[in-house]
């Protein structure tokens, strides 16, 4: 009886520590390749490629841009220990079309929330884009999303300047030779 006493008091014991587990993003970590039949338009470019890397609680959005021989890298590092990350943005490849450029302090201030056991990130991110009209302070709501069986990531964008979500839906690469066909170069 005293033993089955201490082995309950030590299951109820571990049991908090347990499920306050904190989740784990590495379900998020890895190279994905954007599927142009699944996803919304990317504007004037013709490939986009998303690498995330997971380092404790440190995680870093790569998106690797391509347009012919133009290509942009935007490194997003992020802080999940942290209330707000102030990143800061060199250009906004996204929707170059329409004469929108990073603007203001030429940051983001990010709130980055890990959320279903790892397996999405939640990012709100504030920044200013500057336009023919002038500067607008922008929100953009962003999920990352992978699938159960961890082969497709999906990111759902909702920005307070459009209307509808964007919505990419990335495939896991896992070929390394096609993961090295991805060129080099600059957009600008």
């Amino acid at each position: 009886m005293r033993r089955l006493s201490c082995l309950v008091l030590i299951i109820t014991g571990l049991l908090p520590r347990l499920s306050a587990a904190e989740p784990d993003a590495h379900l998020l970590a890895g190279t994905w390749r954007y599927d142009p039949a699944r996803s919304t338009e990317l504007s004037s470019w013709g490939s986009l490629q998303l690498v995330i890397t997971v380092d404790g609680s440190h995680v870093t959005l790569t998106r690797h841009w391509t347009a012919g021989r133009r290509t942009f890298d935007e490194v997003t590092p992020l802080d999940l220990t942290r209330a707000i990350n102030a990143v800061p943005v060199e250009w906004w490849p996204d929707n170059r079309h329409l004469g929108a450029y990073i603007g203001g302090d030429q940051a983001k201030q990010i709130r980055a929330t890990l959320m279903d056991d790892g397996r999405m990130l939640r990012l709100s991110s504030d920044l200013v884009l500057a336009t023919q009209q002038g500067e607008r302070a922008v929100n953009i709501l962003s999920d990352y999303k992978v699938s159960a069986n961890g082969t497709l990531l999906t990111l759902i964008e909702l920005r307070s300047t459009r209307n509808e979500p964007v919505v990419y839906v990335f495939q896991r690469v896992t070929d390394a030779a096609a993961d090295a066909k991805v060129s080099k170069g600059n957009a600008e």
